[in-house]
């Protein structure tokens, strides 16, 4: 199949898992219901039917369908930024989540947080995720910068000191939590990742970010593609080597960052994602990032529908990613052991 056929199956995909996930909860509420809701919305197109009941328009539209906007954000954001990291680092075994980015983001976060404790105001969340950049940035430029030796960023050393830094970060935030925050539990459940919580003044903050990062990551994929000749190959054709590097490196930062205030500490989804993708489209990041943007939604929508339905309460989303990412190493250790 080709790649424009993978896009739109891609497209499927999200816009079944969507409704699906709609559907999935304590009520549930059928498919054609869902879709006689959304379409009422719709300006000079439909009206509410009168027969079902009251409660489901409020239901979907304030509860459950912002849950689902920010786990197709969050996904698309991962699963972008592993796909732009792993394509810099020319290893599909980097992610946000491992060389210390999700990690810096929180340590960021949970700082702002503690700061502005009793702030209220529209400015609020964005200091908030700005922290978190701040964080995720500091974090990975430190893992980049320890792990280089000479001109050179072995791999190897750069997952060591992302996942050195990240451990060290994550125990200072834990830290900061409980000596610093009144009641840590809350803050404790939302770092272990869920989208449960999400209102639509969060994806107003989120959306515009993860809008803007996925054109510029699309305009970067030719240097990323130079990327993966190596970098001596990459300024023979004209790359401004540091300056791309920069570039992507804040951009992946910024999309896993954005994601921590708002759905906590998600691994593993920038990992999995641009791996299987691609398996089917290829490494041209042209088209791998689209892909993995698309594919991404679809995959954090379905993890968090069945964080919402498989036991009586809230299962956190990160550790069903956690699970399925344990899963998908063990399965690339044995791909190895047999191609070796």
């Amino acid at each position: 199949m080709n790649r424009r056929g993978i896009i739109l199956i891609g497209v499927l995909l999200l816009a079944t898992s969507s409704l699906l996930a709609l559907s999935v909860g304590t009520a549930r509420i059928p498919l054609d219901s869902i879709a006689g809701i959304l379409i009422s919305r719709v300006p000079f197109i439909g009206s509410l039917p009168e027969s079902q009941p009251s409660g489901w328009e409020t239901i979907v539209m304030d509860i459950r369908l912002p849950v689902v906007i920010m786990a197709m954000l969050a996904g698309a954001a991962l699963s972008a930024s592993g796909a732009s990291l792993q394509g810099l680092f020319k290893n599909p075994l980097v992610d946000p989540f491992i060389i210390g980015i999700s990690a810096g983001g929180a340590f960021g976060w949970v700082l702002a947080l503690i700061v502005t404790i009793d702030s209220t105001g529209w400015w609020v969340q964005w200091f908030r995720a700005s922290l978190s950049f701040a964080g995720a940035i500091t974090a990975v430029t430190a893992a980049y910068l320890i792990a280089r030796t000479g001109s050179r960023v072995p791999v190897t050393n750069l997952l060591l000191a992302g996942v050195a830094i990240s451990a060290s970060l994550t125990a200072a935030t834990q830290f900061g939590i409980y000596l610093l925050v009144e009641d840590p539990r809350p803050v404790m459940i939302s770092l272990l990742g869920t989208c449960s919580n999400s209102r639509w003044g969060e994806i107003l903050v989120v959306a515009p970010v993860v809008l803007i990062s996925l054109p510029a990551l699309i305009f970067l994929s030719r240097d990323l593609n130079a990327f993966s000749m190596g970098e001596e190959e990459a300024r023979g054709v004209g790359v401004n080597v540091e300056r791309s590097k920069f570039l992507i490196l804040a951009v992946a930062s910024l999309l896993a960052a954005v994601t921590v205030p708002f759905c906590g500490m998600i691994g593993f989804v920038g990992l999995m994602v641009p791996h299987m993708v691609r398996r089917f489209m290829g490494p041209d990041h042209r088209w791998l990032i689209p892909g993995s943007f698309l594919f991404g939604s679809s995959f954090l929508i379905l993890c968090d529908m069945f964080s919402r339905s498989i036991m009586d309460r809230i299962v956190p989303l990160g550790m069903v990613t956690g699970f399925l990412g344990g899963l998908f190493f063990l399965y690339l250790i044995a791909a190895g052991r047999r191609s070796g």
